[in-house]
This record gives structure tokens, C-alpha cells and sequence, in this order.
């Protein structure tokens, strides 16, 4: 069974959609799972989605469209034993927030993919759209 992974800062959204999106689209037993770089030092480690303190009510709502929902998934750091058996490692959390360690494993760098500061209905559809055709990409 193929296991990709997908980093971001905090691993509450982008690597949270990636790993909806391809658990939900990826055939063959393939899965997913999600971390984030930065979830200890936000002070958000086991936190869920659900109850994060900034509202992500749009983003929900987005992926209600697309019959994903992540409201009970949690925030986990980042840890190097996660990445050991990957298959696939997709890192995008910004540069500045890419522990050094991470160097020694082969990943793709997906790059500009925003992260939810404005949670406007405009900003979380793009978002939603340009994380699911990158998704679709890596699946063919």
C-alpha cells in the first residue's frame, strides 16, 4: 500500500485538504496522512479542527461540496519516524517553517499555496480548488 505525506505549518489546512482529497479520489489502498511543522510551538498539538479557535467555518462549508469533512481531524506535529516508510512526501509549509532534518528525505515542494489568513468565501474556494487539481495531479 502506497502512504504520501503531506507537511504544512500548522496542519490545519492545506495538509488537512491534500489528505482529504486524496483519500478520498487516490485507488488501490493508497492513503494519505497529515503533520504540520509548527503545531507544538502554536501550542495546537492534538487540537480538533473543529474546535480550532479561528474560524474555519468557510473552509467546512467549501469542502461540504466536494462531500469531504475534516471537522474531527486533529493537528499533529511533525515527527521524523512519521516519514520513514513514505512513499511520497509532499512539503507545503513556507521554506522558513521546513525543519533542517526534513533535507534528508526526498519530497516535492508544492509552492504557493496560501495560507487561510483572509477567510473570505473567495480566498477558501480558490484554496479548496488549487490544493484538489494539485492533488489530482500527483494521483495520475
Amino acid at each position: 500500500m502506497k502512504k504520501v505525506v503531506f507537511i504544512c505549518k500548522g496542519n490545519i489546512f492545506r495538509s488537512q485538504v491534500a489528505k482529504a482529497f486524496y483519500n478520498q479520489l487516490a485507488k488501490g489502498g493508497s492513503r494519505a496522512e497529515s503533520y504540520g511543522t509548527w503545531v507544538e510551538e502554536e501550542g495546537n498539538q492534538e487540537l480538533k479542527l473543529s474546535l480550532y479557535p479561528k474560524n474555519l467555518g468557510i473552509l467546512f462549508t467549501e469542502l461540504k461540496k466536494y462531500n469531504i469533512d475534516i471537522l474531527n481531524e486533529h493537528c499533529e506535529q511533525l515527527k521524523e519516524e512519521y516519514l520513514k516508510d513514505a512513499d511520497e512526501i509532499i512539503v507545503m509549509a513556507e521554506k522558513e517553517f521546513i525543519p533542517g532534518w526534513l533535507t534528508k528525505y526526498q519530497y516535492e515542494y508544492w509552492e504557493n499555496l496560501p495560507n487561510p489568513e483572509a477567510h473570505t468565501v473567495e480566498f477558501m474556494e480558490d484554496a479548496v480548488k488549487l490544493i484538489r487539481n494539485k492533488v489530482l495531479e500527483l494521483i495520475k
